[in-house]
C-alpha cells in the first residue's frame, strides 16, 4: 500500500462519520427544538388561563366597588363611557418625611406635578443637659420635634 491510497481511505472513513455526526446531531437538535416548542406552548395556554382567572377577577371588583379600571391590554379601555387611556391621567400623592422633621406632600398627575407642601414639624425648646451650660450659667437648650412619626396616623393626612 502507498501513502497516498491510506490517506485517502483515511479521509472517505472520517467523511461518512462526521456526516453520520453531522446528521445525527441535526435529528438531536431538530428533537430538543421540537421539544422546547412544546414547552412555550403549554406555557402560553397557562398564562392565558391565568389571565382569564385575573379578568374574572377584576371584573368581580368592579361589580363590587363600581369602578371601572382602564385596562389597555384587555380591551375595556373604553368601556367607561367613551373615555380613553390618554384623557385618563394617574394622580398620585407621595409623603416624603425629611429629616429635619418635615413632611413633603408632592401631587403627581399624569408624570408633572402639580403641587407641593411643606409641612414644617412642630418644634418646642427643651432642656438640655447633656451639653455644657450658657455662659451666664443657665441650662443650656435644644429645639427638639413635638411632632411624634407615627406613621400610621400620618399615612391619613
Amino acid at each position: 500500500m502507498d501513502i497516498r491510497e491510506i490517506t485517502n481511505s483515511a479521509t472517505s472513513l472520517a467523511g461518512t462519520s462526521t456526516r453520520r455526526n453531522k446528521s445525527s446531531i441535526a435529528s438531536e437538535y431538530s428533537q430538543i427544538l421540537a421539544s422546547k416548542i412544546a414547552n412555550v406552548k403549554t406555557d402560553i395556554e397557562k398564562m392565558n388561563a391565568v389571565q382569564e382567572k385575573l379578568d374574572e377577577i377584576a371584573d368581580l371588583q368592579e361589580e363590587i366597588t363600581g369602578e371601572v379600571k382602564i385596562d389597555e391590554d384587555s380591551g375595556n379601555a373604553n368601556r367607561n363611557d367613551s373615555s380613553s387611556t390618554a384623557s385618563a391621567k394617574t394622580v398620585e400623592t407621595i409623603k416624603r418625611f425629611m429629616p429635619d422633621g418635615s413632611i413633603l406632600i408632592t401631587t403627581y398627575e399624569g408624570g408633572t406635578i402639580t403641587e407641593q407642601i411643606k409641612q414644617k414639624p412642630h418644634l418646642q425648646i427643651v432642656a438640655d443637659y447633656s451639653a455644657p451650660p450658657n455662659p451666664d450659667g443657665s441650662v443650656a437648650t435644644k429645639v427638639e420635634r413635638t411632632q411624634s412619626l407615627d406613621l400610621a396616623a400620618l399615612l391619613m393626612m
